[in-house]
């Protein structure tokens, strides 16, 4: 977070004494002990009345330093859903303030991510706006969740490549937006076919497949020249040939996603969690990656008592970190 090379660790929170700000920063090497070397503090714009819920970080303005997007909403509106801008260097973090849409309207969601999807050495900030509940007197392109893709740039946020909206109802992603389905959950980043753009991985998990409610389902969105594109997205349920396992109401397939590569091929593979599975007992699902980007062949699924753990109730998939 301050360019010296060494990894720090970054908080946020709501709950903070009088005189101290919300954001800190443990600054590395660390000690054996797990002390950082120092502890800073910062703040997130000027609102006291501001909830800070998550936190991501990466290199939005290209000097070599990570950024944060920081989730944040109001205290006191219902749907103040907003995601802060914060450029890192050697004198801390400035806060260049919240994100817009091409239209000016403040971007929120329940989920943030942080990468290169156009390979220009800026890193995209991507916004899973899953939560639809609310949007209905607000005119956002957001019906059964949507992602945000906001640009970067030398500034922070880019000044020639305007942000955009996809959902359901963007040409080239499968199915159609409805209430409910969230898309936009569990988002992930990462190289899923190895041409060095960055792909976004999304769940939907209250898809509904036919008459099978809140079945869910995964959606892979690759990245290019151009950014994120709806061109050649892979889209997967439990009823998509090779994947273990049958769709079933109330499963919410896709809750969480991961892209991770694990056997070192320079392709990230597909982990997809669904802690509702088998009645709450839960599982997981993982997809090896090829040229072609995600496949469904040769994945496999594992649950707590692949784990030797108790199934009852374990929610097992309920969080996933790449």
């Amino acid at each position: 977070m301050d360019g010296d090379k060494r990894s720090d660790i970054v908080m946020v929170s709501n709950d903070v004494p009088e005189n101290e700000a919300p954001g800190e920063v443990w600054h590395g090497p660390f000690t054996r002990a797990g002390q950082p070397a120092k502890k800073d503090f910062f703040a997130i714009g000027a609102d006291e009345h501001s909830n800070h819920h998550s936190v991501a970080a990466g290199d939005v303005n290209g000097d070599g330093v990570a950024d944060l997007a920081v989730r944040t909403s109001s205290q006191d509106e219902p749907d103040s859903r907003a995601v802060s801008l914060l450029t890192g260097g050697p004198g801390g973090f400035t806060y260049q303030g919240n994100l817009k849409d091409a239209q000016g309207r403040i971007i929120g969601g329940e989920d943030v991510a942080i990468g290169d999807l156009n390979k220009d050495g800026y890193g995209e900030i991507v916004v899973g706006h899953s939560n639809d509940s609310y949007d209905s007197d607000v005119e956002l392109p957001t019906k059964g969740g949507a992602l945000a893709v906001v640009y970067g740039g030398p500034g922070g946020v880019s000044t020639t490549r305007k942000p955009v909206w996809i959902n359901q109802d963007t040409a080239g992603v499968p199915g159609s937006g409805e209430r409910g389905d969230g898309m936009g959950t569990g988002l992930s980043i990462g190289d899923t076919n190895g041409d060095g753009y960055l792909d976004v991985a999304t769940g939907l998990p209250g898809e509904d497949l036919g008459s099978v409610a809140d079945a869910g389902g995964v959606l892979v969105l690759r990245g290019s020249a151009g950014g994120l594109t709806t061109t050649g997205i892979k889209a997967f349920t439990q009823n998509t040939s090779g994947v273990p396992g049958t769709a079933e109401n109330g499963d919410r397939f896709g809750a969480e996603t991961a892209l991770v590569d694990a056997d070192s091929d320079k392709r990230d593979g597909l982990v997809v969690g669904d802690p509702a599975e088998n009645f709450g007992h839960g599982a997981a699902w993982v997809f090896p990656a090829t040229s072609s980007g995600v496949t469904a062949g040769g994945s496999f699924s594992f649950g707590p008592s692949t784990m030797g753990l108790t199934s009852l109730g374990a929610s097992f998939g309920a969080s996933l970190a790449d």
